[in-house]
């Protein structure tokens, strides 16, 4: 329709739409803007603003209104029919785990939404909907329920890995109540199986359902004994859950082998209507409204088998004594990538109403920690002499940083690294707390001392202890990085000599503890079982940081080689334009790296230890490698792999230690392969680059001052050199992977003659 245009005073024009409206409200009924519950007059009127896609999330198409309108709770099922049901719920369930909302999964399901009054009633004329449906039903919904009652602790993080919603809720059942419900579906079942009348695929379809029956009452077991709150009450329920969690794999494994050999899911028969995808219509919540894909059923049950192995984790981590042990378990967690309830439940038993390992009080644990590290806690606290009430401060505030330490290993891959990134400040506070108590400590002790800040005679046992977990804590966020493909090709000469910098602090100052542990040992004559376990625990991390320096150092080597030979190449090296020719000038400016340099390692720069590596160091130390040839670089990798392979051969009984050795091997037999440096590589890392700017147009002012024949020689020069390393880079088809299965943290590169 045509409207009057209007021209205010301040000359803007507008156009009178109110006679639309109106003529467009009129076709409504009072009301009918506010139909879905979920969305106010307030939501609706902000949503109008912001463009929430909540305004559309109820909008029905003709095939949603085609499948609702076949919903019908009073049809009377099959038992394939309640097969199929059975199995598109598991799916529900089993996608929910993997980070999906009960809005987008469970609640789909019309018959957990509207449940009969005739479950369990054996006189129901519905009997497969009324005896074994509804059962199945109810006790999927209190497996969710209890998954729901760990995330509610908030351990994890809703945006990121749970979304649930507000507001949402199942219908709750006692567990005997629905044992018994079970123990029904199994007489109703039992009896198809045994009688003549029922027709074959009947009879296979209720030997499936069976199955499914029986695991399920296995799994809503597991979810109740292996809680935080069932075990810190009953702590010998341990064993208990560990049983029924043995006995659910096996009957799980047992029923996927059916249906991977004789594809008896087949059998199932679906039922229009049951599942409603846009049932967030109907629902107050503000989780995700979006409909989302389910899991096939082979996705489902591989998925359930990684989830009940994972489970078997938490009996491990309860059972180890020492926090040298639970440091490397969690560490190998965090590379699993469980799905978000493992992970918390593993938080929640880890650290729990005060206590570690459901037992241990959390100061106690702090203890335990220093002590393992800097020695007995008796001879710590022999020079205490009144500072007793200190020492209590610091391990009650370490205690937070050190649960968090624990605890950040459980979050997803990218929550990891950017909590111990932020968290490095308050250790780096605690190593100077610890410095201070450590000199107080010793003046307490040995009131003569007239250098009570000298390392060699003063053993600093609290902050060395922090200094050691920040280092750690530094190596992990670094590490991540790869396993996140943060960092592009070409930073890889720069994140390994980082990391070799650390790993080498790391080192020196291990050594360091080691001396003086064995020197107090030798002091005290005979030392005890715990001095003794100190020293081994020294021991064990130096062989760890001594191998993880020497394959940084191996990696950084071989990075670098390979971008001299441009086979890591930085994005704005591929100029093919006058602009992107500009545009790669100005990223090779010292100011641009130096800026990609700070931002990269911003959050190490501000720590007061160890000594921040420098833009300027870093460039020296390039320009030193850049001195000698590419294949003797080449050459030193290979050697740095092979020695860190030897260390390692020597502790394999080490188990912390095998991931690592994988990695090791695996990038040793791959640079053995090349039996012959290519020409291209007998050139210094000087001459290479100088080649490479030469050929991008951004030489160094001398070179361009140089004279015109002069510089066509170079640029000839440079492009034979690149033919010659592009066909070397072709010959060796460089790569790199990360071994998943084993530990993601490190590349295993790979060379293809």
């Amino acid at each position: 329709m045509d409207s009057e245009v209007i021209v205010d005073e301040s000359g803007l024009e507008w156009i009178d739409i109110t006679d639309l409206l109106v003529s467009g409200a009129r076709e409504l009924e009072p009301g009918e803007l506010l139909k879905p519950t979920s969305l106010t007059l307030f939501d609706a009127m902000s949503a109008v603003q912001v463009m929430d896609p909540r305004l559309d999330m109820g909008m029905l198409s003709a095939e949603d209104e085609a499948a609702i309108a076949q919903w019908d709770i009073n049809r009377e099922l099959t038992l394939a029919d309640t097969l199929w049901i059975l199995n598109q719920l598991f799916c529900c369930e089993m996608t929910m785990h993997a980070s999906s909302s009960l809005l987008q999964t469970i609640l789909t399901c019309n018959y957990v939404t509207e449940p009969h009054n005739l479950i369990g009633k054996k006189d129901t004329g519905n009997p497969q909907r009324d005896l074994v449906l509804f059962p199945m039903v109810i006790a999927v919904g209190a497996c969710c329920t209890r998954v729901w009652k760990e995330y509610r602790k908030e351990n994890l993080y809703p945006e990121e890995d749970v979304h649930f919603g507000q507001g949402l809720g199942l219908h709750e059942y006692s567990l005997p109540q629905i044992t018994g419900l079970l123990e029904t579906a199994k007489e109703r079942l039992t009896a198809v199986i045994g009688g003549d009348s029922e027709d074959s695929t009947e009879k296979r379809a209720a030997e499936l359902i069976l199955e499914q029956v029986e695991i399920r009452g296995h799994w809503l077991n597991v979810l109740e004994v292996l809680s935080a709150e069932y075990l810190i009450d009953d702590p010998s329920a341990l064993e208990r859950g560990s049983q029924e969690l043995s006995v659910l794999k096996k009957l799980h494994a047992a029923h996927t082998t059916r249906l991977s050999k004789n594809k008896e899911d087949e059998i199932a028969t679906v039922v229009p209507g049951v599942f409603d995808k846009k049932c967030m219509r109907k629902y107050s919540s503000f989780g995700p409204m979006r409909p989302r894909e389910l899991m096939a059923l082979a996705e489902s049950h591989a998925l359930f088998s990684s989830i009940t192995d994972d489970l078997a984790m938490v009996k491990t981590m309860l059972a180890i004594e020492s926090v040298e042990q639970l440091i490397h378990f969690f560490q190998m967690f965090a590379r699993k990538e469980s799905v978000p309830y493992v992970r918390s439940l593993v938080m929640s038993v880890f650290a729990s109403e005060g206590r570690v390992q459901l037992m241990q009080p959390i100061v106690m644990f702090v203890r335990r920690a220093i002590s393992e590290v800097a020695g007995p806690w008796d001879a710590i606290a022999a020079g205490q002499k009144g500072g007793g009430e200190k020492v209590d401060v610091f391990c009650t505030e370490a205690a937070s940083l050190l649960l968090w330490f624990f605890k950040t290993l459980c979050q997803n891959p990218s929550r990891q690294r950017r909590l111990g990134l932020k968290y490095l400040q308050g250790w780096d506070s605690l190593q100077a707390e610890g410095e201070q108590l450590d000199i107080a400590l010793y003046l307490l002790a040995n009131p003569q001392a007239k250098d009570a800040g000298d390392p060699q005679e003063n053993p600093f046992y609290f902050s060395s202890w922090a200094y050691h977990m920040k280092l750690l804590l530094m190596e992990t966020s670094l590490l991540a990085g790869i396993r996140l493909n943060i960092y592009l090709d070409h930073e890889f000469p720069l994140i390994f000599c980082y990391l070799g910098h650390i790993l080498g602090a790391h080192l020196e100052h291990l050594e360091r503890m080691l001396a003086l542990a064995r020197k107090r040992n030798e002091l005290s004559g005979s030392a005890s079982r715990a001095q003794r376990e100190c020293v081994g625990q020294l021991e064990r991390w130096k062989v760890a940081v001594a191998a993880q320096k020497d394959m940084a150092t191996a990696i950084w080597l071989l990075a670098h080689v390979l971008t001299r030979l441009g086979g890591f190449r930085a994005p704005w090296h591929g100029c093919k334009t006058q602009l992107a020719q500009e545009v790669c000038r100005a990223q090779e400016t010292t100011e641009a790296q130096v800026a990609r340099f700070a931002l990269r390692f911003r959050a190490f720069a501000q720590l007061n230890s160890p000594t921040p590596l420098g833009f300027a160091e870093w460039q020296a130390t390039c320009d030193q490698l850049d001195m000698h040839t590419l294949d003797d670089l080449f050459a030193h990798s290979s050697k740095l792999f092979a020695q860190a392979k030897e260390l390692l051969e020597r502790n394999k009984n080490m188990e912390f230690l095998r991931p690592l050795y994988f990695v090791v091997l695996s990038n040793a037999v791959s640079l053995a392969m090349v039996s012959k440096t290519p020409v291209a590589m007998r050139v210094s890392g000087k001459v290479a680059l100088e080649y490479q700017r030469q050929l991008l147009g951004i030489a160094d002012d001398a070179a361009a001052r140089s004279k015109e024949k002069r510089k066509k020689r170079a640029r000839q020069q440079a492009k034979a050199w690149l033919e010659d390393a592009g066909r070397a880079l072709a010959e060796l088809k460089v790569s790199w992977s990360r071994a998943e299965d084993k530990q993601p943290d490190w590349p295993i590169f790979s060379f293809l003659k």
